[in-house]
């Protein structure tokens, strides 16, 4: 079970390849193709980032993609959400200290850092230790306050995105080749990622029928109040629909006061979230099946993501511009499939799209993410249908 960070080395087969390709792309100043963004909020962040895409040939990335998701929902029953950045820091680049709660449940950053060779200090990931230092104490400095994880080749670090971190400043080279090179994204729970004979919508209802309960038991619980947190696990479910074991991938749950240390409220919130996913049952299948799932607490919004936008346009021909957008989403890993007139997304959330005579209507399962997480994914999907409409005016 992974809870505050953890750490993959050696994680992809192919990384001397993508790094090969990323210093054949920069090491000839004149000829050098790369769209670089200078990312500078001053006293905070300085770096330079672009698209992997930009560096590393499509199929490859693919493939690195492929295998990050595959493993995420294996191991953390996380997702990827969409592309990374690739972030270049040369000398004087810094990451200041900061949270991105509202960006993922997981951080995470896979480094191409030739870190045994490096020719520049810093460039670790610091990250703020849990509790409130002791100044009673006669000296209270470095690692003491947060810990230090190097950017070693081909590891992969995950850590709660809640946690208050950054990147040490860079000391050495101006040189790209020289530089720390990592890729920098995040993760969120998905829409429950179903296999074998479980009808996946059926299932999907079961899991929002036990986030609904979970919900119920908490609200008036004034001794839990402050837990917070994510919970994802894998159900073995029988022919019969019963649950046959239960592994919790990852446990973040918390209260503000204690963080990671032992707590009594968090105790109990998490023996009613492990009491009721024992108890789920499934209906009656051909075989086997493994589920995917995740419960946030508190519980967010269980409403499913409804929006209507008008449209003045040909159904049959905002249809072909739709799919053609969603191209680009499916390129970045998104899983969508057309059935007749409906456009159908399995993940990071299960939905659809579907283009009517005379409006777009999108519904999507309510998301295991933080309230605001969710505010900006209905604001960006009502501003893409808009734009849709428009494009058939």
């Amino acid at each position: 079970m992974i809870q505050r960070q953890h750490v993959v080395n050696d994680f992809f087969a192919e990384a001397e390849a993508m790094r090969s390709a990323y210093d054949l792309k920069v090491k000839d100043p004149y000829r050098q193709t790369v769209s670089w963004q200078y990312f500078c909020a001053p006293q905070m962040y300085t770096y330079l980032r672009t698209v992997p895409q930009q560096v590393i040939p499509e199929p490859l990335f693919a493939r690195f993609m492929q295998h990050m998701k595959q493993w995420c929902i294996e191991h953390v029953g996380l997702l990827p959400m969409g592309v990374p950045n690739l972030h270049l820091m040369v000398n004087g680049c810094t990451l200041g200290l900061h949270s991105d709660f509202q960006n993922g449940t997981l951080g995470y950053v896979y480094s191409l850092t030739r870190w045994q060779t490096r020719k520049f200090a810093g460039g670790e990931t610091l990250l703020l230790r849990d509790g409130i230092p002791s100044y009673k104490k006669h000296h209270v400095q470095g690692e003491s306050l947060y810990e230090l994880v190097p950017a070693q080749f081909n590891q992969l670090l995950l850590f709660d995105d809640r946690i208050v971190h950054g990147t040490q400043t860079i000391e050495g080279s101006m040189d790209p080749r020289e530089g720390r090179i990592a890729f920098v994204g995040h993760l969120r729970p998905t829409s429950p990622v179903v296999k074998g004979a479980l009808d996946a919508t059926a299932a999907r209802r079961v899991i929002l029928d036990l986030q609904r309960d979970l919900a119920g038991q908490l609200k008036d619980r004034e001794d839990c109040k402050d837990v917070q947190g994510t919970v994802t696990f894998r159900l073995e479910v029988g022919a019969s629909g019963q649950v046959e074991s239960v592994t919790v991938l990852i446990d973040h749950l918390v209260t503000p006061a204690a963080g990671y240390a032992a707590s009594a409220p968090v105790d109990e919130v998490r023996r009613i979230v492990q009491q009721g996913i024992a108890a789920l049952k499934f209906p009656d299948g051909a075989g086997k099946s493994t589920v995917t799932a995740a419960v946030l607490v508190p519980l967010p919004d269980l409403r499913p993501i409804e929006i209507a936008v008008p449209h003045a346009g040909r159904a049959a021909m905002l249809r072909e511009v739709l799919r053609a957008q969603l191209k680009e989403l499916e390129a970045q890993g998104f899983q969508i499939e057309q059935a007749g007139d409906e456009f159908l997304m399995r993940e990071p959330l299960a939905g659809t799209i579907r283009i009517e005579a005379t409006r777009i209507v999108a519904a999507f399962d309510p998301p295991m993410w933080v309230p605001s997480q969710r505010e900006h994914f209905q604001a960006n999907l009502r501003d893409s249908l808009g734009m849709l409409a428009r494009a058939g005016g």
